[in-house]
């Protein structure tokens, strides 16, 4: 996490810096969910706002909020500006895509983002870090087929998910099968 207080007007996010909490990443581990042979899945994209497969947190449904990347909002810093979006990095709004799911990996380096304001009141994030420790993973995929003209997802069931409990930093990589 980078803390650096440039102005007066950043005394919110100067205590959010000394929160204790870890300034650097404990480790790393990697969360796999193994997807059932034979059986195709997909995910619909719209703007920016992906899917989210894997999310984690220090117990079931109590998940941590992961940082949105350069498209998707503000560090919060004494300028307050937004970062650098690569234009055509997402398509653009009101088109979606559909793309079909093969993988569902993440390598987590115990990172997470609480959610402030600077500025006038610009929302803003914080990037952080967990301590090393116990988690708990959430890992979901859409079971369905891609449409011919990349549209659609033509979804054949509900989300299905499976969580799982793993240690950061761990052993790698932590293979969840989506059913049993």
């Amino acid at each position: 996490m980078r803390c650096a207080i440039l102005a007066p007007a950043a005394l919110a996010f100067a205590a959010a810096c000394s929160s204790g909490q870890p300034a650097t990443s404990p480790g790393t581990v990697t969360l796999r969910l193994l997807l059932p042979q034979g059986q195709a899945f997909c995910d619909v994209f719209e703007g920016c706002s992906g899917v989210t497969h894997v999310v984690v947190g220090r117990e079931s449904g109590n998940w941590l909020p992961s940082n949105p990347g350069p498209c998707g909002g503000i560090e919060c810093s004494s300028s307050c500006a937004p970062g650098t979006c690569n234009a055509g990095a997402c398509p653009p709004a009101g088109i979606a895509l559909s793309l079909p799911v093969t993988n569902v990996e993440m390598t987590w380096e115990g990172s997470y983002v609480d959610w402030s304001a600077c500025g006038g009141g610009t929302r803003c994030y914080i990037p952080r870090f967990v301590p090393a420790g116990r988690y708990v993973a959430r890992l979901c995929a859409t079971p369905g087929t891609t449409s011919a003209d990349g549209i659609t997802c033509m979804q054949t069931g509900p989300q299905e998910c499976v969580e799982t409990t793993f240690d950061l930093p761990g052993p790698s990589p932590v293979e969840v099968p989506l059913r049993n």
